[in-house]
């Protein structure tokens, strides 16, 4: 239990590289496993290891700043107390930041910090590359459906949830296709044929019974 103010600072101090890690970490690259006991071994862990990282910087701030008493008779320049409190919490955020984009870019450094498999369903490992593609799906009534997954030429943008939530897609552009067959209507160039001024197709799992998924440049 924490019974002084002077050791509730020191506990929020310590804590607070990791939660920025985390929270940097899971805002670009998902947020899998977002429990909040998964959380807390999270930041927790990665609070440790940025503390043993910043150990010899705080020791030698400690002993020149504090302990000589330049601190406290305003000796030391303000913007180098900034820059330092600043460091303190932009460095966290930046290595978060940046395994978080490692990890759906599968930089191979990047398992060192996240594992091989960090998604925990085959959707999220499928959407969250963000990769442009071309989605046909055959729905339990029989029925085909097809879109573009990327931006549409109007600049909306595909979107499909991630984990914990029920897995649904949303295509920013519908194509043609036959509703039986399934078939891609195309025109002269063999490219399928969006279907204008139609709107964007949300469709939820729970309605699929096929997904097919074309990557496309």
């Amino acid at each position: 239990m924490i019974s002084t103010f002077q050791a509730l600072v020191v506990a929020l101090l310590f804590i607070l590289p990791g939660a920025a890690y985390t929270f940097a970490l899971e805002r670009v690259g998902g947020s899998f496993g977002v429990k909040l006991v998964d959380r807390i071994f999270r930041f927790l862990a990665a609070s440790a290891v940025f503390q043993a990282l910043f150990s010899g910087p705080e020791l030698w701030a400690y002993r020149e700043w504090v302990a000589s008493g330049r601190l406290e008779r305003g000796e030391v320049p303000w913007w180098l107390v900034q820059a330092v409190a600043l460091a303190y919490v932009l460095v966290p955020i930046g290595v978060g930041s940046l395994v978080g984009r490692g990890q759906k870019a599968r930089w191979r450094w990047v398992t060192a910090f996240t594992g091989d498999s960090p998604e925990p369903r085959a959707w999220d490992y499928l959407w969250r590359r963000n990769a442009r593609g071309l989605v046909r799906v055959r729905l339990k009534s029989g029925s085909w459906l097809a879109g573009i997954y990327g931006v549409s030429a109007t600049g909306v943008r595909s979107y499909a949830s991630g984990y914990d939530e029920e897995g649904d897609v949303y295509l920013a552009e519908a194509l043609s296709v036959d509703p039986e067959s399934g078939a891609y209507e195309v025109d002269d160039d063999s490219r399928p044929v969006r279907m204008e001024g139609a709107p964007g197709l949300l469709i939820r799992w729970s309605e699929v019974e096929y997904l097919e998924f074309e990557e496309i440049a």
